[in-house]
């Protein structure tokens, strides 16, 4: 009688061992990461905009100024305009960067003019990108022995004049280089008359 009473115990035993606490068990293993996702993930997206030296976060492509009280942000490079690309092609030129510069001049201030944005690299190459009305004349009279044609004519007064007071404008510029450098030092903004240049600064977060 007490082997059998004995058994029972030991079987009662076993059957609770081998059950567990399903409170207190280990969590189920989760679905193992794609390798391939992962590094899809975490791989930043390409961008063609350059890199300033010394700043971790710079490939935006946007800087920003102070002239006077007018605000400004350039965007560096900007994407080329059909119709002014159009012509370049049509009259041979050689391939250009384009900036596109937006200005803010609040009421009361005067016309704002640029003469020139610069892009210097840490080699010391400084690169000019000139006023779009300029180039586009250029253009014209290096293809037609110095005549001017209606194309370039209607191009050269669409990509006139400077930014109004009391106005937002956005004004085109053109550099004679294929291509932005993969490293930028600094981009300067200089206003025609003679005016004081100004640096303007990257904006990572843009």
């Amino acid at each position: 009688m007490k082997k059998s009473l004995l058994s029972a115990t030991v079987l009662v035993l076993l059957v609770t061992g081998c059950g567990g606490n399903p409170a207190t068990g280990p969590e189920p293993a989760g679905p193992t990461p794609n390798p391939a996702e992962t590094a899809t993930e975490q791989a930043a997206a390409p961008s063609d905009a350059p890199s300033v030296e010394g700043l971790a976060d710079a490939n935006s492509g946007t800087f920003a100024f102070l002239l006077d009280a007018a605000k400004g942000e350039i965007v560096l490079p900007a994407e080329a305009p059909e119709e002014v690309e159009g012509l370049r092609t049509q009259l041979g030129a050689d391939p250009v960067t384009y900036a596109l510069v937006t200005v803010q001049n609040p009421e009361g201030g005067s016309t704002l003019d640029l003469e020139t944005v610069t892009v210097s690299t840490p080699e010391g190459q400084d690169l000019e990108l000139r006023p779009a009305s300029t180039v586009i004349e250029e253009w014209g009279a290096a293809a037609n022995g110095g005549e001017s044609s209606p194309d370039v004519v209607g191009l050269v007064e669409q990509y006139s004049g400077g930014a109004l007071p009391g106005q937002t404008s956005e004004l085109l510029m053109i550099g004679g280089f294929p291509e932005v450098p993969d490293i930028v030092r600094t981009v300067t903004v200089q206003p025609t008359g003679g005016g004081e240049p100004v640096e303007a600064t990257v904006r990572p977060e843009s």
